[in-house]
């Protein structure tokens, strides 16, 4: 025995039922049964929609006051950050700067440990300090060869190719 589908039960509901489908539900107790669910369902619904309209429910008090904890801690962290930035930099110790041959040598030792071929960037690095040659003092009498406009692009001079 078949059943009858969700289609025709709904039109025998709305009461558009055709004669064979009405005495088949008069026969078959489970589509009866499923045709009572429906009109239950839908009975529901009606009520629930034509009743009057939900309460809102005011915000719990919490969640009023989140707006303003978020506002006290950005200013917190705010705070936070000037005094590291400000009071702390005035009271730490700034060591004086490296002096040219000890950036040349540091630099050195850095290029030798990244491009390093073979991984042993140490022996490298040893022997390439050893040839950076500590500056020679300047006479007065002699005019320096470092300077003037031209000292970037001479050899001994420590900012040109060497």
């Amino acid at each position: 025995m078949t059943h009858l589908s969700e289609r025709a039960l709904i039109h025998a509901q709305a009461g558009l039922a055709e004669p064979s489908e009405r005495a088949h539900l008069d026969s078959c107790l489970t589509c009866t049964r499923r045709v009572q669910g429906l009109t239950r369902d839908l009975t529901l619904i009606t009520r629930t929609l034509d009743g009057p309209p939900p309460r809102r429910r005011p915000a719990p008090a919490f969640r009023r006051w989140i707006p303003a904890a978020a506002l006290a801690t950005a200013t917190a962290l705010a705070a936070l950050l000037w005094v590291e930035v400000a009071v702390w930099r005035a009271v730490t110790y700034v060591p004086p700067t490296m002096r040219p041959e000890e950036a040349r040598a540091m630099l050195t030792q850095v290029s030798a440990a990244l491009f390093s071929l073979g991984g042993d960037a140490t022996a490298t690095a040893e022997a390439s300090t050893e040839a950076v040659e500590p500056p020679v003092p300047d006479d007065e009498d002699q005019p320096s060869e470092c300077a003037g406009p031209e000292w970037l692009i001479r050899s001994g001079c420590g900012g040109g190719a060497s």
